[in-house]
């Protein structure tokens, strides 16, 4: 096998940004390639490969690459298959993970899973970690129970208090801690999450995209608004005795 070093150092190339969102030009900072050829009697192979440490030349986010070929792989009216692999992983479809300060440690855990899941294409447990959100929320706001209507079977309503997850957020929002607006968007990944573990459905990407946008927003609402806020109150009191 040969090795050279910085073979397409300072080359640049087009490669999805995941921070820009798009297709951006990189250039490589660092390379290492490497190529293997042997003769089998009755034929020549060959092989190549390019590792590449990558830096968008928009937002100067860094990536590695890897670009691979071989003389097996060809198609007849293109040449030889290139197979290209960046990390992170991306797509178009790539949800950035949010860097929350305030956020406690088991909650901004499950929050990156369910992320890491979601790019992953694992939406079953993408599904499951939405739920685990919301159950977690609800413990780390000391929430056990709350209110939740029922309809008997001449048409009448009662309120009991339950210890489901409906119950609970139902209760984040008899607290204060949620607005009743935002205690009903949260009923939407209580049943997301019912479907994925006990039903064993699939959830769409659709679905789940739009559930995590949901559970950031609650996030923000709840640990990050607040301590800005705060920040903000006493940046303008200290201007004030200026």
């Amino acid at each position: 096998m040969k090795i050279e070093f910085d073979k397409t150092k300072d080359k640049v190339i087009q490669v999805l940004c995941q921070q820009c969102k798009r297709n951006t030009r990189h250039i490589v900072l660092r390379s290492v390639d490497t190529s293997y050829s042997e003769d089998w009697g009755d034929g020549f192979i060959s092989a190549e490969s390019k590792y590449q440490v990558i830096q968008c030349l928009g937002c100067e986010e860094i990536s590695f690459r890897t670009e691979s070929s071989n003389s097996e792989d060809i198609d007849p009216e293109y040449g030889p298959v290139i197979s290209e692999v960046i990390y992170p992983r991306r797509t178009m479809e790539t949800i950035n993970i949010k860097s929350y300060l305030n956020l406690p440690y088991h909650l901004n855990r499950i929050y990156k899973e369910t992320i890491e899941c979601y790019n992953n294409d694992l939406m079953t447990l993408c599904g499951a970690g939405a739920r685990a959100l919301v159950e977690g929320l609800c413990k780390e706001k000391s929430v056990k129970d709350g209110p939740v209507e029922e309809i008997k079977s001449d048409g009448s309503r009662i309120i009991k208090r339950e210890k489901n997850l409906q119950g609970r957020i139902n209760g984040l929002a008899e607290k204060g801690i949620l607005t009743k607006k935002n205690a009903d968007i949260l009923h939407e990944h209580r049943f997301l999450g019912n479907e994925a573990l006990h039903e064993l459905s699939l959830p769409t990407k659709e679905e789940l995209s739009l559930a995590i946008t949901i559970i950031e927003h609650v996030l923000d609402s709840i640990y990050e608004l607040p301590v800005k806020a705060s920040k903000l109150r006493y940046a303008r009191k200290k201007a004030g005795h200026a």
